[in-house]
């Protein structure tokens, strides 16, 4: 069993997070942070389950953009697959949470293509829903520029959406379509790191989740 420090072999050095521009900060929740806690509920209890992408951008900077009536905890790790989370949800039980931010898929993407990917997130989907009556916000993540695995992701994003219809405990943040329609003059990627997102593209992420939990 894989342990919360382990990394995977491909990592590409640790990027630096620590710039945002046009940051919105906003500590007052509104519907559609209520509708995704299942009513007016006073637990703000958000954590964040994901890869580098999570980890390197320090939980995409949540902690500040949702405020202080919001207690965010990111325990992402490099490398991470939904099978890795898997295997370590104990240790995800141990977090009371409310509402659960999964932002994974780059790294199933590499290792296990699309063969599972439907039954591990749906496995692990169950585990947290169940475990603490939370609800579960997923990510449609970035395809990436790594043209090897564009169309793994984009398959398993779809996925995702399918197994958002009909579960009213399941949401979704489009950060696929999201960077698929960037048009900005700066690039969302370094040239030596096609897999994961410069500062601006962190911060477009951070900025959808913001938007998602806040109902903005």
């Amino acid at each position: 069993m894989k342990t919360l420090v382990s990394l995977k072999t491909f990592l590409i050095p640790i990027i630096s997070f620590s710039f945002c521009f046009g940051c919105y900060h906003s500590d007052k929740p509104t519907n559609q942070y209520l509708s995704l806690l299942g009513g007016f509920s006073l637990q703000r209890r958000i954590t964040i389950v994901g890869d580098s992408l999570g980890q390197w951008s320090d939980g995409f900077g949540l902690k500040t953009k949702l405020g202080s009536e919001f207690t965010v905890t990111d325990i992402s790790v490099a490398g991470y697959t939904t099978e890795d989370w898997l295997q370590n949800k104990e240790q995800m039980n141990e977090i009371p949470t409310d509402l659960w931010i999964i932002e994974l898929g780059t790294n199933d993407a590499m290792v296990y293509g699309t063969n599972t990917y439907e039954s591990k997130t749906k496995e692990l989907i169950s585990y947290l829903e169940s475990s603490q009556n939370s609800k579960v916000l997923l990510t449609a993540i970035p395809l990436t520029n790594m043209s090897s695995i564009r169309e793994t992701i984009r398959t398993n994003n779809q996925t995702l959406r399918q197994l958002k219809t009909g579960n009213s405990g399941i949401d979704l943040v489009e950060i696929e379509s999201i960077f698929e329609s960037y048009s900005g003059n700066l690039p969302l990627y370094s040239i030596s790191d096609p897999i994961h997102p410069n500062q601006i593209g962190y911060e477009l992420m951070g900025e959808a989740y913001r938007k998602k939990i806040l109902g903005i």
